[in-house]
């Protein structure tokens, strides 16, 4: 009789502890997919809502924002290049551009490897600015950060770097060159390197 409890305990407990062990993953499987929303969807429209914000601030267009930040990610960026990430033509590209560098933000510069090519290069003192107005939320994430231990930062941004380096790889991915020399060379020059984007 005692054996038949202690069997019938041990299954109880190996029944509650499958029972948890699935709800620790479905648990886990639903904080993913809150993360992969946040990741994609929010973060997405609070970009948006914030770079119409900037634009303001700035006395920019959304168009001079977008690539202004797309020049400080890929610099140094050819005019062809920027054109073909922003989605706008080489006239407009040329336009913002033009617009960008009267107000400081970058300059045109000679490709490192190859003279013959220009390329534009954001201006670090000047860019300085836009993150003067991200300066509440910077504040307010280390005052979030401070409440995690250093092993738990790390955790969160190593997670982090993963997931910009898988999105840059699918971002970039999925640029069909379609026989565009532009985008074929944007595909080869800034496609993820394993170590690069996780450090």
């Amino acid at each position: 009789m005692f054996q038949l409890e202690n069997a019938m305990g041990a299954m109880s407990s190996a029944s509650h502890g499958t029972h948890t062990m699935q709800s620790d993953e479905r648990d886990s499987d639903n904080m993913v997919s809150d993360i992969v929303t946040m990741l994609g969807r929010r973060l997405t429209v609070y970009t948006s809502l914030y770079q119409t914000a900037l634009a303001e601030r700035l006395h920019l267009s959304m168009a001079d924002v977008k690539a202004l930040e797309l020049v400080i990610e890929f610099e140094p960026i050819t005019t062809g290049q920027l054109a073909c990430l922003a989605g706008i033509s080489s006239g407009g590209t040329t336009a913002v551009i033009d617009r960008l560098e009267v107000a400081g933000y970058v300059v045109r510069d000679k490709h490192p490897l190859d003279r013959r090519i220009v390329v534009i290069r954001p201006v670090a003192a000047k860019c300085a600015e836009i993150e003067h107005h991200m300066r509440s939320v910077t504040e307010e994430v280390a005052h979030i950060g401070a409440h995690y231990e250093h092993e738990q930062l790390s955790a969160v941004h190593s997670f982090l770097a993963q997931c910009v380096h898988a999105l840059k790889t699918e971002a970039l991915g999925m640029l069909n060159d379609g026989g565009n020399a532009n985008l074929a060379e944007i595909r080869r020059e800034f496609a993820p390197r394993k170590n690069a984007d996780h450090n």
